[in-house]
């Protein structure tokens, strides 16, 4: 089977693939060179993200069962409700352990760094990485997709594989400000701040699954919302000499 997907739209893949690997390695990058801290953090970021995915094989257990024994509009939410829960369930806890066990110096410079690697790392692996190796299959194995996949995204507008690109670069930034929020456990010494990362992660990604049924745009506009706010509570929690 020849690919009939027009050059322009495989350039769309392969740029947003590409970048969605080597901006997260840049802000590494920045962020060690400006705020003078390790890439261990950054490593560890990167590691307990890894540890966190370690929810998916219970998510596809209960989405099973949820879709067995369940139906309409209850069905539908606990599809969505579960899997958001679980991801900042996991994640979160990962990043209270990286900062309780592994990262003790506990400055706003290694909050940030931390969240560049946790980020960073998803999008590297979930997003970049899986781009490049559909593009691969896309190029010389077309016959290789499933019946009618390929008509669809010949089908695609140009632009759409960015969007993708755009929403990482949103989601990284939650995630630094995720980082920095539960940060605020150990300098406040209060463990409320890890239940609102919790909640807020539950929130965040719930809202992008439930948008998503009425168009790639609301996603993004959600994720744009999210990405400003915590962009602001990182300048707020940073220290006088970065403002």
């Amino acid at each position: 089977m020849v690919s009939l997907v027009s050059p322009q739209l495989l350039a769309s893949f392969i740029v947003s693939g590409v970048l969605e690997i080597s901006v997260p390695l840049f802000l590494g990058f920045v962020f060690r060179r400006r705020l003078g801290v390790s890439w261990r953090t950054y490593a560890i970021g990167c590691a307990m993200f890894a540890v966190s995915l370690i929810r998916m094989p219970l998510n596809s257990v209960v989405s099973q069962v949820i879709g067995r024994t369940l139906s309409g509009g209850l069905m539908w939410f606990l599809l969505l409700a579960f899997p958001s829960f679980t991801a900042g369930l996991f994640e979160e806890s990962a990043r209270f352990a990286a900062f309780s066990i592994l990262i003790k110096d506990r400055s706003w410079e290694n909050g940030v760094m931390y969240g560049a690697g946790h980020g960073g790392i998803e999008s590297m692996l979930l997003a970049g990485v899986n781009v490049l190796g559909f593009t691969f299959a896309l190029m010389f194995f077309p016959s290789t997709l499933p019946p009618g996949k390929l008509q669809v995204i010949e089908a695609l507008p140009v632009h759409l594989p960015l969007v993708g690109l755009y929403e990482r670069l949103m989601a990284i930034t939650i995630q630094i400000g995720l980082s920095v929020l539960v940060l605020q456990c150990f300098i406040h010494k209060n463990f409320i701040y890890l239940c609102d990362a919790i909640f807020l992660h539950f929130a965040i990604d719930l809202t992008a699954l439930a948008t998503a049924r009425y168009g790639i745009l609301w996603p993004e506009v959600a994720a744009t919302f999210f990405a400003i706010a915590f962009y602001l509570y990182i300048r707020h929690n940073a220290p006088p000499s970065y403002n």
